[in-house]
């Protein structure tokens, strides 16, 4: 049974294995981004030949592949990232897609032919073929192709050891918050915006650190920007975030202002949560007229939306309201029809205080 020297063979289809020679005297010059072709000369290259091609291969396949990295840079940071809602778009999605596949072929077919302009200018014209893996090892490449190897080790490894000294950059960030370093909290998430600035998580922290840092409106600013990115369960909680900030500057006009901008573009499910949210902010100001209003809206609304409202608990609150305004017997009157409802849901708290809150990742 053949045994198989994974280097050897990895060696063989590798760059580093960049020319090999015929039984009747030929050279072939392997292509720098195609393994299986190459460049025959009918002639045997001299070792000053084959130590200037070895050089300029090297030179020619790192080009090529920062040539490929830095066209995805641009692709991702230039044109995915600011323009990110284009890929609600079904067709814009799927010719990003097709073009992000077809981008390093096209780049990897254009440096070929300056190779192949390179190559004729050299050493002359030549006919293209097919490049024969054999078993011939040529030691120099060899020494070559295993200490590029051994860097590429070192660096994952490098990267590995790294990460898991420095941890998870949302765990890092999430811990300098809950020690009270606000300062270094926005500094990290403030570069991984940078990095990758659609993840709505690094907005989301910061918002919580420039807040305790007293940078209010950056706060808002980020919250904004994460309750934009998000479309998952955490999506409210940046909405109610910025709403508790203007709250807490006592900027009520302008926080009533954002639920209503919010109520006219939102959903008719999603628009009762909002309501509800709406009238417990209103009770908090003071606005008890405003926020009855709403809760005999809603009342009437939780007899067929089972899923965003609870009618036990809206008469609880509407109780509370009333209570607040002096009109006991209304408050009375929605207390036992609390009572009477019993639906096995706890609902006898205080109505909920806006406040801030900090995404556990």
């Amino acid at each position: 049974m053949a045994k198989i020297n994974i280097l050897q063979w990895l060696y063989k289809h590798s760059p580093a294995n960049f020319y090999s020679v015929t039984d009747d005297g030929c050279t072939i010059i392997k292509s720098i981004n195609n393994t299986f072709s190459g460049y025959k000369y009918n002639k045997i290259f001299v070792e000053e030949d084959l130590n200037n091609l070895r050089k300029i291969i090297k030179n020619f396949k790192r080009f090529s592949t920062i040539s490929v990295l830095m066209a995805y840079f641009i692709l991702i940071y230039g044109v995915v990232f600011p323009n990110y809602q284009i890929l609600n778009n079904l067709y814009i999605k799927i010719g990003l897609i097709i073009f992000a596949i077809l981008l390093p072929f096209l780049i990897m077919a254009i440096i070929s032919k300056i190779f192949e302009i390179y190559l004729i200018k050299s050493f002359g014209n030549f006919e293209k073929t097919h490049f024969p893996c054999k078993n011939l090892i040529e030691n120099q490449s060899y020494k070559e192709f295993k200490f590029e190897l051994l860097k590429i080790f070192i660096l994952l490894l490098t990267i590995g050891g790294i990460y898991l000294w420095i941890g998870s950059p949302y765990k890092t960030s999430l811990n300098l918050i809950n020690n009270g370093k606000y300062n270094d909290a926005i500094k990290m998430t403030t570069l991984w915006s940078k990095i990758i600035p659609i993840d709505p998580h690094w907005y989301s922290l910061r918002g919580y650190a420039r807040f305790y840092n007293g940078d209010y409106d950056g706060a808002i600013e980020d919250y904004d920007k994460a309750y934009e990115l998000r479309n998952d369960e955490y999506k409210s909680m940046n909405f109610d975030n910025k709403i508790y900030i203007k709250y807490f500057q006592k900027k009520y006009k302008s926080a009533l202002a954002d639920f209503d901008n919010l109520i006219k573009n939102s959903e008719n499910e999603e628009k009762d949560s909002l309501l509800w949210d709406k009238a417990q902010f209103l009770y908090h100001i003071g606005k008890y007229n405003d926020a009855i209003k709403i809760y005999n809206d809603l009342i009437i609304k939780s007899k067929t939306d089972k899923i965003y409202l609870i009618e036990n608990r809206l008469y609880y609150e509407r109780a509370q309201v009333y209570a607040s305004i002096g009109k006991e017997k209304e408050a009375s009157a929605d207390l036992k029809t609390a009572e009477e409802l019993n639906l096995e849901i706890e609902y006898q708290n205080s109505i909920p205080e806006p406040t801030i809150l900090l995404e556990e990742i």
